[in-house]
């Protein structure tokens, strides 16, 4: 981030139930979500590698699975679950875990890379989304749905709307009674969220999670 670069917006649970209000004010769909739940979650996640990895093993499966496996590698490092930590299982034990060959792949290419200094997830706060967008799909196994929901949990950026997230593409439509056939479709519905996209992200997913019984993630 250069020095004129003004410093990266983040959501805090105040600034989250504000732009709760403005965004029920202007959008009907959200109002309806809005009187009925109040303000969405902030939903935290820790800006570390740990976090990556949790992210990674989300990828195609639910996330009560993810975590299961995530736990245990957490206690497989006793609750350190840092690049060197993993590193250290090395792929056989990650297996052991529940990691998939892909996925384990992808959590030690990625301790590698932070291990040698290519990937410096301390500096992702001090960038603009992009930017961080940039340097996160870089990295092997991370797309642009990762770097979506990093970018909203763990850097609590105000303006992502994750078009990759099934909990958001299959909420909207529900919500809103409509298909939408194409991502693109989602995205010019959610233009009038601009600059609160992650947050009306979230009162979808209060939505989506409620008309199936579950605890929003």
């Amino acid at each position: 981030m250069s020095p004129t670069q003004p410093k990266p917006i983040r959501l805090t649970k105040k600034s989250l139930a504000e732009g709760a209000v403005r965004l029920a004010e202007t959008d009907p769909v959200l109002r309806k979500i809005h009187r009925r739940f109040g303000p969405p979650p902030l939903l935290r996640r820790a800006a570390t590698y740990a976090t990556f990895v949790h992210i990674i093993l989300e990828q195609q499966v639910s996330v009560e699975s993810a975590k299961a496996t995530f736990d245990r590698l957490n206690d497989a490092c006793r609750n350190d679950p840092s690049p060197r930590a993993v590193r250290d299982l090395g792929d056989e034990r990650l297996r052991q875990l529940g990691f998939s060959r892909q996925k384990a792949r992808y959590a030690l290419a990625l301790a590698d890379a932070c291990l040698a200094g290519e990937f410096e997830i301390a500096a992702l706060s001090r960038w603009d989304d992009e930017t961080v967008r940039s340097q996160i799909v870089a990295q092997l196994g991370l797309g642009d749905w990762s770097a979506d929901v990093y970018l909203m949990m763990a850097l609590q950026r105000p303006d992502v709307l994750p078009l990759g997230d099934l909990a958001l593409v299959k909420g909207i439509q529900e919500v809103d009674q409509t298909e939408y056939p194409s991502r693109q479709q989602i995205a010019e519905r959610a233009e009038s969220w601009r600059p609160l996209r992650s947050i009306a992200t979230r009162m979808v997913w209060q939505w989506y999670v409620h008309q199936r019984g579950r605890d929003i993630f």
